[in-house]
C-alpha cells in the first residue's frame, strides 16, 4: 500500500517536476542502455526503436532526463523551505540550504565503473562518456543537493552469489585518470547486492559527496 508505480516521460521537464513534488530523496537508475548498448539496438524493442527514429533529437535519459529530475527535486525542496518559512517554522532553512543531518542523502546516482564495460559509440556520444557527463552534472550543476555517485562494477547474477560483503573504493580526481587494471575490470556484483547498496547509501554519511566504486567479488 506504500508503493506507487508511475509511468513517466523523463525527457519531459514538467512531468519530472510533478513526480518529484514533496520527495525527499531520489535513487536514479534510469538509462538508455542495456549493458553498454542502446536499448533500441540491444533488445530490438519497437517502442525504443520508434522513439530513436521518430525523435532522434528529443534527448538522452543519461543527460537531459537526469537534469530534469534533479531540477524537479531541487524545486521541490525549495518549495518546502518557502512553505516552512511562510508558516513561521523556526527550524526552516535558507532557500539554498537543503541539507539536514537528520535527512537522507537527496540524490543517489547509479552509474557504471569505467572498467566494467567496453566502450560503445552512439550518435549522441560514447557510453562511458555519457556516464561521466551525467556524474559531472550531479556534482557541479546542483551543488545544493546532497549526493552520492555509485559506480557499480559489472553485474553478474549467475556466477556471483548475493549477500556478499559490499566492497567500496572512493574515486578521487587523481584516481579517475589512472589506467584501469585487469583486477578492476574483473570486479563483479550481483544485482540484488547492487540494489541493496544503493538503498543503504541514502543513510551512509561516509559516502555522501563522493564518487564510489562498488563491487562484491573478483571473477
Amino acid at each position: 500500500q506504500n508503493l506507487r508505480i508511475v509511468d513517466v516521460e523523463l525527457l519531459d521537464p514538467l512531468q519530472c517536476t510533478t513526480i518529484t513534488e514533496d520527495v525527499d530523496s531520489v535513487i536514479w537508475c534510469a538509462t538508455d542502455f542495456d549493458g553498454n548498448r542502446p536499448k533500441a539496438i540491444a533488445s530490438l524493442n519497437a517502442a525504443f526503436l520508434f522513439r530513436a527514429i521518430a525523435a532522434p533529437t528529443k534527448g538522452r535519459v543519461e543527460i537531459e532526463g537526469l537534469t530534469n529530475i534533479l531540477g524537479g527535486l531541487k524545486q521541490s525542496k525549495q518549495n518546502k523551505i518557502r512553505l516552512a518559512r511562510f508558516n513561521n517554522d523556526s527550524n526552516s532553512r535558507e532557500e539554498g540550504e537543503f541539507s539536514d543531518e537528520n535527512e537522507p542523502t537527496a540524490f543517489i546516482l547509479v552509474s557504471t565503473s569505467p572498467a566494467a564495460l567496453n566502450e560503445f559509440e552512439t550518435p549522441f556520444g560514447e557510453f562511458n562518456g555519457l556516464k561521466r557527463q551525467g556524474e559531472q552534472i550531479v556534482q557541479s550543476d546542483f551543488p545544493s543537493l546532497t549526493h552520492t555517485i555509485l559506480q557499480f562494477s559489472k553485474y553478474e547474477d549467475n556466477f556471483v552469489d548475493e549477500s556478499l560483503d559490499i566492497q567500496t573504493e572512493i574515486i578521487s580526481d587523481d584516481t579517475m585518470n589512472e589506467d584501469y587494471t585487469v583486477e578492476k575490470s574483473n570486479r563483479k556484483i550481483n544485482r540484488r547486492d547492487a540494489a541493496k547498496s544503493a538503498v543503504d547509501a541514502l543513510l551512509d554519511d561516509s559516502l555522501e559527496g563522493n564518487k564510489v566504486e562498488v563491487w562484491t567479488a573478483i571473477r
